[in-house]
């Protein structure tokens, strides 16, 4: 039974993820960490829209960021958000498979 503490954590992520964009940048994000302009190119948007984007999901915890010598580097949080973007992800494959 969900309560609404979980509700309330659900809504967050499907807000974060209702945009396209954002759930390719969450997807690409899933096994690695990379750099906002690698980021920007593997979703074909300018750097500065991509940034909107990832501090959008920073600002809601669904990303960290972590300081490598080659600048700042995005990655999910935590496994337990890797565990449900994977979850969204893998129900739309399936979804488009039947």
């Amino acid at each position: 039974e969900l309560n609404e503490q979980q509700a309330n954590e659900a809504a967050k992520l499907l807000q974060a993820i209702a945009h396209p964009k954002r759930l390719l940048l969450l997807a690409v994000l899933a096994d690695r960490q990379l750099s906002a302009g690698r980021l920007a190119a593997a979703v074909g948007l300018p750097p500065g829209m991509v940034y909107k984007h990832l501090h959008r999901l920073v600002d809601i915890g669904m990303l960290a960021v972590s300081m490598k010598s080659a600048g700042m580097c995005f990655s999910i949080a935590s496994p337990d958000i890797a565990f449900k973007i994977q979850a969204v992800l893998a129900a739309q494959v399936s979804a488009n498979i039947s």
